[in-house]
């Protein structure tokens, strides 16, 4: 990308190493997962990243909510809810993201665990690029509402030079027990005294599973979605969730500022990869989040029972 080359220009006359300057090339596309790791060093951390990994947890947390669900039997469709935190933007490095998940657990435990409901859900980090949202914003309220979220996140100005930030939030699926109504009504009035949580009207989102699939497809899906490492295939997502691929392509094409445009012809560079630098970045915090837990589940959010 045109940010990119630029980058190294300006870090070339720095007197930075030829291995430096080359961490912040990016991926070809189409170039698979497993390699891109492989190339950013981290072929063996054992990390979320990795495919083999995410599968093997999220089958443990699945499990973990269907016994949870069967304990609650036909009430668990009406009971559960599907709880997401975005609680910070913060730079990429162990010191700032540990202080930002140390303040996201407390809020959570003041909230959920004040209530004493049970809940079970996962810490999640995502790398994020604000640089790029600018340049593609549109029309579509996903991507306008993910923009305006990370800005109200973050505490400092985000320019180029630092648009590479981690975006430390969690999902959770929380049983509100048998006064389900009371309840709903009462943790939603908790969520919004948390003052962390209120810096953005779509910071926190409680809702209910999907009416379309049995409780336990919800639950697998969930524990799939909330173990995937953050950036699924480690690129840039443009809104919350998951995106069309050939659609945010295209969108940064015509964003502008992208390999492609900057240079008038076609690319396989991919444009919304994560860089080598980047990929190596994430996969060192989720190896962190990871192994604050000996059962490398550090990751893993949950209301404590008084």
């Amino acid at each position: 990308m045109a940010q990119t080359f630029s980058e190294l220009k300006r870090k070339s006359k720095s007197g930075e190493t030829l291995e430096q300057l080359g961490e912040l090339l990016r991926f070809n596309l189409g170039m698979h997962k497993r390699t891109r790791l492989a190339r950013a060093g981290a072929a063996g951390s054992g990390s979320l990243l990795h495919r083999a990994v995410a599968e093997a947890h999220a089958k443990k947390l699945s499990g973990e909510l269907k016994r949870h669900a069967k304990t609650i039997g036909r009430a668990a469709e009406d009971r559960l809810r599907f709880m997401t935190v975005l609680d910070a933007l913060v730079d990429p490095n162990i010191k700032a993201v540990e202080a930002a998940v140390t303040k996201l657990e407390a809020a959570f435990e003041d909230v959920v665990g004040g209530m004493r409901l049970w809940s079970r859900g996962a810490i999640e980090l995502e790398m994020v690029n604000v640089d790029l949202l600018r340049r593609i914003k549109g029309t579509k309220e996903d991507e306008v509402r993910k923009l305006d979220v990370l800005e109200r996140l973050s505490s400092k100005r985000i320019s180029q030079e630092n648009a590479a930030q981690i975006l430390v939030h969690a999902h959770v699926v929380i049983d509100l027990g048998a006064d389900t109504d009371s309840n709903e009504a009462d943790i939603r009035k908790r969520m919004k005294q948390v003052r962390r949580w209120s810096r953005s009207s779509y910071q926190v989102e409680l809702k209910k599973l999907f009416r379309d699939k049995s409780t336990a497809k919800n639950l697998n899906k969930i524990a799939d979605y909330v173990t995937k490492g953050g950036n699924e295939k480690l690129r840039y997502t443009a809104g919350f969730g998951r995106d069309l691929d050939e659609d945010l392509d295209a969108k940064i094409w015509r964003g502008g500022g992208s390999g492609r445009a900057a240079r008038g012809g076609e690319t396989t560079e991919d444009e919304r990869g994560l860089t080598i630098h980047e990929v190596k970045q994430l996969d060192e915090l989720y190896v962190w989040l990871m192994r604050r837990r000996r059962d490398k589940r550090g990751y893993i959010i949950s209301s404590i029972r008084r």
